[in-house]
């Protein structure tokens, strides 16, 4: 399963999850290092360190996507750096995780440049380019942020009737649905898995 944290105050992060929820009409799993006003003077390590190390002990993602807000962005802090050092203070607390970065103040660009960058965050952090053979049977899809739930239904059936293998990344498929259970679960499931985006 995967993640999202959204690294800011709780104000930022409070908004966009009642967005996310009036859009969808239920619970997303969405989590928030939740900054206060002296995190967001001189710093947001401490929040982002235990946040990662309690989301982890919780929940137990394979991925943890970190997306920033302008509190975070606006002090311009090392953020990569940060999670560098709380991987590196804590290992056997965050270890089988992967933590991605994406850099995404509301300040600049629109959701289409949030979900690009997201991506390409995935893309970058995950895989290991040159360690494994070209399947001609596997087609990477990189779906756009204006493509619904269905469209990328879709695709994955055009392109499992020509025999072929998708890996869609973001995989939404069954997303909105995927998340209505009887019980509220705190992180995301389905989706393309880590070990194949590798």
């Amino acid at each position: 399963g995967a993640l999202p944290i959204l690294h800011g105050s709780q104000g930022c992060s409070s908004f966009a999850l009642v967005l996310l929820v009036r859009h969808f009409k239920h619970m997303v799993p969405l989590q928030t290092t939740a900054m206060d006003q002296i995190a967001t003077v001189v710093g947001g390590a401490d929040f982002l360190e235990k946040a990662l190390v309690k989301l982890k002990a919780r929940t137990w993602p394979r991925l943890i996507g970190i997306c920033t807000t302008a509190v975070a962005e606006t002090r311009d802090e090392d953020i990569a750096g940060d999670i560098i050092n709380a991987k590196g203070a804590r290992p056997r607390k965050l270890i089988d995780t992967e933590v991605v970065l994406a850099r995404t103040p509301d300040f600049a660009g629109a959701m289409e440049e949030g979900w690009s960058k997201a991506v390409t965050a995935m893309i970058e952090a995950i895989t290991l380019p040159g360690t494994q053979d070209r399947d001609p049977a596997k087609v990477v899809i990189l779906p756009g942020s204006n493509m619904t739930v269905a469209d990328v239904e879709h695709l994955r059936e055009t392109v499992e009737s020509f025999g072929l293998t998708p890996l869609i990344l973001p995989d939404v498929s069954g997303g909105p649905d995927e998340a209505v259970r009887d019980r509220w679960i705190p992180i995301a499931r389905g989706g393309a898995k880590v070990e194949h985006i590798r």
